[in-house]
């Protein structure tokens, strides 16, 4: 009896040792995978960071039409080439063939000052193209921009043609290329071409208002700023408090004009960082206007020419030529417009 109730205590024993060891297994094993699992989700966090850094380097932009490179593997290549329509175009695989022509794939981004209803681009590509058969198949929703897709093909090559009209533009991506290669890499090219963005392009109109505006604020500050001053009519509504500014502020004086009146005025025509740069003369101190007062020799400037320089993204930069009346000098200029918060400013000026 007394060996059976050791037999006992002996096997309680080792139970009670045995649950604090798979305690002691199950509280260590739960901090390290608590960590881990903390580690992965900052590694993905970081991934993904990485991930959209790496999409936006991918964006590829010659012009007005801007497609995300990353969808494709290394053996594509860009090639800033402008034939006829074609704005540059992407160079898939190739095969090399016994006869010593070659088999390819490749997309070609097209702009061209046109408008066409589907039947009109589909006579148009007959004509002009290679393919003997182009089909319209359907419209696809890009971006918030519907996109007539055609079909088409000839011979063993096939293709798959994206087209919008836009602003008097045709814009349009072609996925094209020998048969056996185009269904190997058709769903790559295809995925590229589904983050296809069209620049926002200015009217005629609304750059030429905005350009003008601009340089007429920047010819009359030349003349002196207190002129600038003037003629914004802004009112005075801030009193002085005779404040002591910064040393490296000590020669700009008080304005009694509230800097958001000021800001408001001339951000109608520019951005605040264009503001800031060029117009460094006067400063926000306090929510108050203050500006260095400079006078000089009125730069009577008369444009003569406005031209589209590129446009890449959403940002469009104009080629003015300017000519000054009293010396008859003429002056070009690079001005870069954009919408910001739904009004066309300008967005940087170079000399």
């Amino acid at each position: 009896m007394s060996k059976k109730k050791k037999s006992v205590e002996i096997n309680f024993g080792m139970v009670i040792i045995i649950i604090i060891i798979i305690c002691i297994s199950i509280f260590i094993i739960g901090r390290y995978s608590g960590n881990f699992n903390f580690d992965t989700k900052n590694n993905n966090s970081s991934e993904e960071q990485e991930s959209t850094e790496d999409s936006n380097i991918n964006i590829y932009s010659n012009n007005v039409i801007m497609l995300d490179i990353g969808k494709l593997s290394d053996k594509w290549q860009v090639i800033e080439k402008t034939n006829g329509s074609i704005l540059y175009y992407i160079q898939g695989p190739a095969n090399q063939k016994e006869d010593g022509t070659t088999d390819d794939i490749r997309i070609n981004i097209y702009l061209e000052k046109n408008d066409m209803t589907n039947e009109e681009m589909k006579t148009q590509l007959l004509e002009h193209s290679i393919y003997s058969t182009i089909e319209y198949t359907k419209t696809q929703l890009i971006n918030d921009i519907q996109w007539r897709e055609f079909e088409a093909g000839n011979k063993g090559i096939k293709a798959k043609i994206l087209a919008v009209m836009q602003d008097g533009y045709m814009y349009a991506i072609e996925i094209v290329g020998e048969e056996n290669l185009y269904n190997q890499y058709y769903n790559e090219a295809m995925r590229t071409a589904m983050t296809i963005q069209i620049a926002s392009k200015i009217p005629d109109d609304v750059a030429s208002d905005v350009i003008y505006n601009y340089t007429n604020l920047a010819d009359i500050k030349t003349g002196g700023t207190q002129y600038l001053l003037n003629s914004l009519s802004l009112p005075q509504t801030v009193e002085n408090t005779n404040e002591t500014l910064p040393e490296e502020y000590s020669d700009y004086k008080f304005t009694g004009i509230a800097y958001s009146d000021f800001e408001n005025a001339m951000t109608k025509y520019m951005t605040k960082d264009v503001l800031k740069s060029q117009f460094s003369e006067f400063i926000n101190y306090n929510g108050t206007l203050y500006m260095k007062e400079i006078t000089g020799t009125q730069t009577d400037y008369m444009i003569e020419d406005i031209k589209v320089k590129t446009i890449k993204g959403q940002e469009t930069t104009y080629e003015i030529t300017k000519q000054n009346m009293n010396n008859f000098i003429r002056l070009i200029q690079n001005i870069t417009l954009k919408y910001e918060n739904g009004v066309c400013v300008v967005s940087n000026v170079e000399a």
